[in-house]
């Protein structure tokens, strides 16, 4: 598969996507599209950014990872049911094995665990096929049983939980941890060998900074949604601050090779927005670069 150059911000919002998808847009009037063309380097780009950086990280003796996105396109409107996250539930209901009606409403009301869930399943995929055994430990309290299973080698279950201390050849997959306890908790199941990533913590560990809690973890794949634009690292590339244009497309402002503060990088981006767009760079607001 051609993914296009890896370490480029994904395509808004194709790159979440699998398939083709098509809708009316919130006015009513604008038809919408994600395409999910894997052939023109579009669809799941998301999966294979985050596999390829993973991997990397791997191969080069990190142990300790920290991947963080958007595990829905539009996770600050998640409780509104856009259009884009309904067509996202679809997706993932059918790669789950799920495609009855019967799951329809149990997975909407809770789109981001099952979300997230979804995204922990294509990275296990990828790592058993290096000869790894993954642990997925969820930090919420909901039950993914139903789901189909990748194979043996992949167990699945609450922070806490996994039948033995992760060792050599394990690799435990810590999903949206919450406090900062319960990185740490983490921690104390997996030995130093055994690589542990901590993946789509909402909360960030409540850090208010790029990147969580535990300073041992190195932020591999990361995209952080700020005022007018994101904040991106995929490893081993730099950080990126990007504008998000009026048009949904994104423009690299600025490059660390550092993690930068948050409070810095934003700046630039919201800064530009204004210089540029003025008021015409609002993602709600129809007339004023309204995109939703």
């Amino acid at each position: 598969r051609d993914f296009g150059d890896i370490q480029q911000f994904p395509v808004m919002y194709d790159g979440w996507f699998a398939t083709e998808h098509e809708w009316m847009g919130a006015d009513g009037e604008t038809p919408r599209k994600v395409s999910g063309d894997v052939a023109k380097g579009l669809g799941r780009q998301i999966e294979a950014q985050m596999v390829t950086a993973v991997q990397a990280a791997l191969a080069d003796g990190v142990t300790r990872m920290e991947v963080r996105f958007d595990c829905v396109p539009n996770l600050e409107e998640v409780d509104l049911g856009t259009a884009l996250n309904q067509k996202f539930s679809v997706e993932i209901r059918e790669d789950m094995g799920l495609g009855e009606k019967k799951y329809k409403t149990e997975i909407r009301r809770n789109l981001v665990d099952w979300a997230n869930h979804h995204w922990a399943r294509k990275l296990a995929a990828a790592l058993t096929s290096l000869d790894l055994s993954v642990f997925i430990q969820h930090c919420s309290q909901t039950d993914f049983s139903k789901a189909n299973t990748l194979g043996e080698n992949i167990w699945v279950g609450r922070l806490g939980r996994a039948p033995r201390i992760l060792a050599a050849g394990d690799v435990g997959v810590v999903v949206n941890p919450g406090v900062e306890d319960q990185w740490k908790k983490a921690l104390t199941f997996s030995a130093p060998d055994s690589p542990l990533i901590y993946l789509n913590s909402i909360s960030g560990g409540w850090t208010y900074e790029l990147g969580g809690p535990i300073k041992e973890a190195e932020q591999i794949y990361y995209m952080k949604r700020v005022s007018k634009g994101w904040i991106f690292r995929c490893y081993p590339g730099p950080w990126q601050a990007l504008v998000e244009r009026p048009d949904g497309s994104v423009q690299v402002l600025a490059t660390y090779e550092k993690r930068p503060l948050l409070r810095d990088a934003s700046k630039v981006v919201r800064e530009y927005s204004f210089e540029k767009f003025a008021i015409f760079n609002d993602r709600y607001a129809k007339g004023f670069g309204g995109r939703l």
